[in-house]
């Protein structure tokens, strides 16, 4: 849709969803252009997701496997070869091997795998006495000693990395898209509170490019959460922060658009 069908003047080129009148240019401009920023928004985001994965996660992986003894493995859905209890792990993330179902490690990162004998679990320090539980199934085999899973994990580690990235960019689409449907009701009636200039569709690409700061946000606190400048509840406090820019850019964009009746206040009934 052009400015023109937006009832705005042309405008200043969409380029930067930083400040308000960025923001407000991206509810007249082309999608491709929005789509575009939003491009660039979600490859940030998912090299900050890479990065983090990479450096505190992958190391604990890799050592949980050189511990592996040679006879361990899945076999009817059963784990075996297991004598005694493998831990691996830091502050950010831990992988626990048990041989015994009952065995209490307690919660010694903020995110813990524990494997057992007939499942596994996903924990988080939120909830310690709480986690996810799933079973292997009783058709699953697999080897887990070191042997075979260190050059798997040497081979796929670039893959699975990539993949995740790539995963979380095509997540961060479709989030936006969702996000911006529930911002245009708010938004449009905002507008029209405001005598603001904003269509329907405008208001969805204005809600949609609101969402990059904060998403900006989430990526540098992940990174700061990875070099431990910052901890769980930390990471938890900017992730409820971004939820909040999202809707102060909303309706900060709504108000720095241009007035509805502009051009009629300024006309002067007496020039005629």
């Amino acid at each position: 849709m052009s400015g023109a069908a937006d009832g705005a003047t042309p405008s200043r080129a969409a380029w930067q969803p930083f400040t308000f009148g960025g923001l407000t240019a991206f509810a007249r401009a082309p999608l491709g252009r929005l789509l575009l920023v939003e491009l660039a928004t979600a490859i940030l985001v998912g090299a900050s997701v890479v990065y983090f994965l990479h450096r505190a996660w992958s190391p604990v992986i890799l050592q949980s496997i050189q511990q592996m003894p040679e006879s361990a493995k899945i076999a009817g859905g059963r784990l075996t070869g297991v004598d005694e209890t493998l831990i691996a792990g830091t502050k950010l993330f831990a992988i626990a091997v048990t041989p015994e179902s009952s065995e209490q490690i307690g919660q010694s990162a903020d995110v813990q795998v524990q494997f057992r004998p007939a499942d596994f679990r996903i924990g988080s320090v939120f909830c310690p006495d709480w986690g996810w539980e799933f079973e292997y199934g009783p058709k699953v085999s697999l080897p887990l000693g070191r042997p075979n899973l260190e050059p798997w994990w040497g081979a796929w580690q670039p893959v699975l990395l990539t993949g995740a990235g790539l995963a979380v960019v095509v997540l961060l689409f479709g989030i936006w898209a969702m996000l911006a449907l529930i911002y245009t009701l708010p938004a449009k009636c905002t507008a029209w509170l405001a005598n603001r200039q904003l269509s329907w569709l405008g208001g969805w690409r204005l809600g949609s490019a609101a969402l990059l700061p904060g998403a900006i946000l989430m990526g540098a606190a992940l990174l700061l959460y990875a070099g431990q400048v910052v901890d769980m509840i930390g990471l938890a406090s900017f992730f409820v922060t971004h939820l909040i820019i999202g809707w102060i850019y909303v309706l900060g964009g709504v108000w720095a658009c241009p007035p509805l009746f502009s051009d009629i206040l300024k006309q002067n009934p007496f020039t005629d």
